[in-house]
């Protein structure tokens, strides 16, 4: 059987109610007796209130946790999707970057850490952010529309939980027990493959009836007067913790499960870029052309980005060389950063044609690290998705020994990619739900730079065992 990762994900948010201040202090001594630390996901608001409060027991006890950030100011309004609703991607990283990196300095400095991760507040998606986030050295982007396994996107290992602790209902034997219950079905699930559970806790919401952004900020609402959260009474309080505590008592002394935080989550993970020989690129070829989407080979996890690279080098290389290379390593690109056009009828071009092209583009992705959003060729102008499949049906003929005169098809496509199970418009719709957002609050922006960046969208490959 194969280890299962165990994070303890801490929403730390709620800067308004004081008395969630000591919530964070009592589960950190909940950790200490087990010997295991929590990620403690931390809005830079929140950190900057517990230098004003002069709490400083509580960044003492936070300073032996890992720190992760959950943003500047997590639902104040603007929040991130709605200051990033009509941007371009440009644009949006830089604003991402000017409004986010103010608190990452924050809590570098109160708490002595750089974040290990970056945890999405609420419903707050938008493509920029994670490679924004990758700009500012942060590894791990958590939440918004992952899985619970980690993928590539945008050139970061990106997750989502696995596991509620459902802090509403938590404080009663059942509701411990249930959660048993769903940790062992996710664990069996993973047992002979290993992975990681990420189990997500809101503190403040452990002590408070209310989340504290509902009661202020619902529906894009900005209240001159912030009201704090109404407490629970202290004994079913106490019952919480004590049931959370015998939740993580029951964790870790769970069979083949160890406990780590967002820190050493990279580590047990393969880099996002490999190197494929000329028999993977041949399978990669075949495969890009059946299925437009990322593709494994041989343990290798090749996104529509990746293969986009591979070939524009090889077929490079054949251009300078007159051989294709034995060996190429994938380099990391972004997709397209502007709706491609949709070609609708096909286009025949010589296989030397593509060649020459696949060398000028070659040059023009290393520069700018996008894929190109328009390709001109033979004075037609075509989608990347269709220069790719191009570019793989060349690479497949002169393989097999074909001449640079032979012409061949380039079919029409839509220029979406497409992943089998993984339904980006729901996921990406789905966290516009959000109480905090204003009514229908939507972004065909937002929706329509994820659909471009999924050319970047791959599973992460867990590093096997060491004998």
């Amino acid at each position: 059987m194969r280890t299962v990762y165990v994070i303890f994900q801490l929403d730390t948010e709620d800067f308004i109610t004081p008395e969630t201040d000591n919530v964070i202090v009592d589960l950190i001594k909940i950790f200490n007796r087990h010997g295991i630390k929590g990620s403690f996901a931390i809005v830079g608001e929140k950190a900057r209130v517990l230098e004003r409060r002069r709490r400083n027991d509580v960044i003492k006890a936070l300073k032996t946790q890992d720190i992760a950030y959950q943003s500047n100011y997590h639902s104040v309004h603007p929040t991130i999707s709605e200051y990033l609703r009509g941007l371009g991607w440009e644009d949006g990283v830089k604003e991402v970057i000017r409004r986010e990196e103010g608190g990452i300095r924050d809590l570098k400095r109160i708490f002595g850490q750089y974040p290990s991760a970056f945890i999405q507040p609420g419903g707050n998606w938008a493509p920029q952010v994670p490679y924004a986030m990758k700009k500012l050295g942060i590894q791990v982007y958590a939440d918004g529309i992952f899985l619970p396994q980690p993928v590539w996107f945008c050139g970061i290992l990106s997750i989502r939980y696995s596991l509620s602790f459902n802090e509403r209902e938590a404080g009663t034997e059942e509701h411990l027990q249930m959660m048993k219950e769903k940790f062992e079905d996710i664990y069996n699930s993973l047992k002979d493959k290993g992975g990681v559970i990420i189990i997500v806790l809101h503190p403040c919401m452990l002590l408070t009836k209310e989340f504290w952004d509902a009661i202020n900020f619902a529906k894009g609402n900005m209240p001159k007067e912030l009201k704090t959260a109404p407490l629970i009474p202290e004994d079913l309080y106490k019952r919480k913790l004590a049931r959370f505590e015998e939740f993580v008592d029951y964790i870790t002394r769970h069979p083949n499960v160890k406990v780590i935080t967002f820190r050493e989550l990279p580590s047990l993970y393969e880099e996002e870029n490999v190197e494929l020989n000329i028999d993977e690129m041949e399978i990669l070829a075949k495969k890009v052309l059946d299925k437009h989407s990322f593709h494994i080979i041989n343990r290798k996890s090749i996104s529509l980005a990746d293969a986009f690279y591979v070939f524009s080098y090889a077929l490079k290389e054949y251009k300078d060389k007159g051989v294709i290379p034995r060996k190429v390593r994938t380099y990391t690109l972004l997709g397209p950063v502007e709706r491609p056009p949709e070609i609708r009828e096909h286009v025949k071009v010589r296989i030397g044609d593509v060649v020459n092209l696949a060398k000028e583009v070659y040059f023009n992705i290393v520069k700018s690290g996008v894929i190109p959003s328009a390709i001109k060729i033979n004075n037609k102008v075509i989608g990347p998705l269709s220069f790719l499949c191009a570019m793989a049906q060349t690479f497949l003929l002169l393989l097999k020994g074909e001449n640079t005169e032979r012409e061949l098809e380039i079919i029409s496509t839509d220029e979406k990619p497409k992943f089998e199970g993984y339904d980006l418009v729901r996921r990406v719709c789905s966290q516009w739900r959000w109480i905090v957002f204003p009514k229908d609050f939507h972004s065909e922006r937002i929706l329509e730079l994820t659909i471009l960046q999924s050319w970047t969208l791959k599973p992460a490959i867990m590093k096997e065992l060491k004998d």
